[in-house]
């Protein structure tokens, strides 16, 4: 448990996932057997609002600055982290932001013994292209600690 592995974004998120003509995907997959059952949501919250602090900042900067992305209140019913929860289902929840130039989705899905993060992001105008490339590689290294601290912190 613990070891996150970088996979193809699989069938059943590309079912979910709304996002239409996305020009970046990815999809993460960890264990989480040894923890309680926990709804998507709670997953998605466990791994944004209870990241350490320092880690919660960085992101909130990343997500305003960094991709200019609109972030609505940070903790509320409708929003985790200050993303917009398009939509809840009993396997997934789907989160979406927007900025003037991207629009970006983060899916997340759950079974009985694992969690993938899937992220999804369109470049709605052409520099969306040149803001996202160096932040993607910041997101595929950041992912894989987000969720494996999670696990860690709902294991433990």
């Amino acid at each position: 448990m613990g070891i996150v592995d970088r996979r193809p974004v699989p069938g059943v998120i590309r079912a979910i996932d709304t996002l239409t003509d996305p020009d970046y995907t990815d999809a993460f997959e960890i264990d989480t057997s040894g923890a309680k059952p926990r709804s998507p949501e709670q997953w998605a919250r466990a791994i944004f609002e209870d990241a350490p602090t320092a880690m919660r900042w960085f992101l909130l900067l990343g997500w305003r600055a960094g991709l200019g992305l609109r972030l609505g209140p940070l903790r509320s019913p409708d929003h985790v982290q200050g993303w917009d929860i398009l939509d809840r289902a009993a396997n997934s929840v789907t989160l979406e932001l927007h900025s003037w130039s991207l629009t970006c989705h983060l899916v997340f899905w759950l079974d009985d013994t694992k969690l993938v993060f899937s992220s999804s992001v369109r470049y709605d105008r052409k520099i969306g292209a040149v803001i996202w490339r160096p932040a993607s590689i910041i997101h595929r290294r950041i992912v894989p600690y987000l969720l494996q601290n999670a696990v860690y912190r709902l294991v433990s």
